[in-house]
């Protein structure tokens, strides 16, 4: 009988300290804030893992700790999934500060999350926080503004592969930067991507070079992929100004 009462009390103690924990307004503080997250992602049209370790990286209250998968469009059924740890201090009336607030918050709740994104759904779980230091991230590759006059002014006058490869190779870009560079039916094209949707297109035709910026379209699956063939192609050319 003693045994049977020790255990209920210790089970009833467990119960008041784990909904103690969930009424936690800290905790609940870092999970809202891991949920907002979980949305904004899932409004997302593309993702691009670094590019969005880099972004939340600048959030005060978050610490990324991994970010893998990427989506190109609404169409690609592509997952994102990251570990992250939230810092939520709160004041006394439970509302949430920044990690820098003043005054000094009543309580800090440090909590780690796996968020999952996709475009149908989204999910964020509670999870042990990951050993080790956070990560860092690049910022988002550019494609430079001089890109443009560099193409205008440097690629041959006249269809020659090799010279224009020699041109895009001697740009000063970003290793993440996409170069693609072919001869279609006797023309070249040139595409630079930056991102899906974002790219500098260029072709050389005898006694012809036009480079251009294509229209901000969201890339899709097997459209608007920045491809040297497009390029030759005239793909979304802007008339002359």
């Amino acid at each position: 009988m003693l045994l049977l009462r020790l255990s209920s009390a210790l089970c009833i103690a467990a119960m008041l300290a784990l909904t103690a924990c969930s009424e936690d307004p800290a905790a609940r503080a870092a999970r809202t804030h891991a949920e907002q997250i979980a949305e904004r992602l899932g409004r997302g049209l593309s993702w691009n893992s670094e590019d969005i370790g880099h972004a939340l990286s600048r959030d005060a209250d978050v610490d990324v700790y991994s970010v893998t998968g990427t989506r190109y469009s609404v169409s690609d059924q592509g997952r994102v999934l990251l570990r992250i740890r939230a810092t939520s201090p709160v004041d006394r009336d439970g509302e949430p500060l920044g990690r820098t607030s003043s005054p000094s918050p009543a309580a800090v709740a440090v909590v780690c999350f796996e968020i999952s994104v996709s475009y149908s759904d989204t999910g964020v779980a509670e999870v042990d926080c990951p050993a080790g230091e956070p990560r860092s991230f690049r910022a988002p590759a550019e494609i430079p503004r001089t890109a443009y006059e560099w193409l205008k002014t440097r690629l041959p006058a006249t269809p020659d592969l090799a010279a224009a490869r020699e041109v895009v190779d001697r740009l000063d870009l970003d290793d993440r930067i996409g170069k693609d560079v072919a001869e279609v039916d006797g023309v070249i094209g040139i595409a630079l991507r930056e991102r899906p949707g974002v790219c500098l297109f260029a072709r050389v035709r005898p006694g012809d070079v036009q480079v251009w910026w294509p229209s901000r379209v969201q890339a899709m699956p097997g459209e608007s992929s920045c491809s040297a063939a497009e390029a030759a192609h005239g793909h979304a050319q802007r008339p002359p100004h």
